[in-house]
């Protein structure tokens, strides 16, 4: 069993692991999106989605305590809300779709994705509890549909939002972790968390963890810019490679 699992495989994605998991302590968001395709492309796109959820999840646990105090819930607990009922309902279409369509959809929603953060647009309407539904359902049904995260539109939502970029942040990290949870309870529920899957998280959550504190580390010494720069290149790049291959 080992053997099998222990593979060139999965190193190659044990290092993407690592290197999303700095984007996603960095920026609070990102890591899937680049993790996702990746091993979508080494294992088959939904044992990459249960993959990479285990490490997604166990990453975040080292950022909620702070997230949680200072997330402006009025605005993070209606996106939660519509995360939890959106993703179990589209998750019926990653388990069922040809997995040759999942890996297209993966990378045109990541291209997508990479040109809102690019063009830096803002939601300029009003905000409401009804608006914060809206960005939630949208979020989940891209998350449980496709398996990767639909955070950067949840994400333009937030930060249009008149508040602090600690608070914005904050809200990113609070309802993404949510989402991913809910996105792993259905994934229990339909049997795909079978043994070799279980293992290949457990490894690679550690790498996620690591990833995760490097990302913060950056976060306090460098300046954005360069950074965002080098993240929206992986994005680009993913996003083609999950097309093409």
């Amino acid at each position: 069993m080992f053997n099998e699992i222990l593979d060139l495989t999965l190193l190659l994605g044990a290092i993407a692991a690592l290197v999303s998991a700095m984007i996603q302590g960095y920026s609070g968001f990102g890591g899937g999106l680049v993790i996702v395709p990746i091993l979508a492309v080494l294992f088959s796109p939904l044992e990459a989605v249960a993959i990479a959820a285990i490490g997604a999840v166990a990453g975040n646990i080292m950022l909620m305590p702070g997230a949680a105090r200072a997330a402006n819930w009025r605005e993070a607990a209606p996106v939660s809300i519509a995360l939890a009922v959106a993703i179990p309902l589209a998750l019926n279409f990653l388990i069922s779709a040809d997995p040759v369509l999942i890996r297209r959809g993966m990378g045109v929603f990541i291209l997508a994705a990479a040109a809102v953060l690019m063009t830096g647009w803002m939601f300029r309407g009003r905000r409401s509890v009804f608006t914060s539904l809206a960005a939630g359902a949208l979020t989940g049904g891209i998350t449980g549909g496709f398996g990767i995260p639909g955070g950067p539109f949840m994400i333009v939502y937030y930060l249009s939002a008149p508040a602090p970029p600690p608070v914005q942040r904050a809200n990113i990290i609070v309802t993404s972790t949510i989402g991913m949870s809910f996105l792993i309870i259905g994934l229990i529920a339909e049997g795909v968390y079978d043994q070799p899957n279980l293992i290949r998280g457990a490894i690679i959550a550690p790498l996620f963890l690591a990833g995760i504190w490097i990302g913060r580390r950056i976060f306090q010494m460098a300046p954005a810019a360069w950074f965002k720069k080098v993240t929206y290149a992986i994005l680009i790049a993913t996003g083609i490679m999950a097309l093409s291959i």
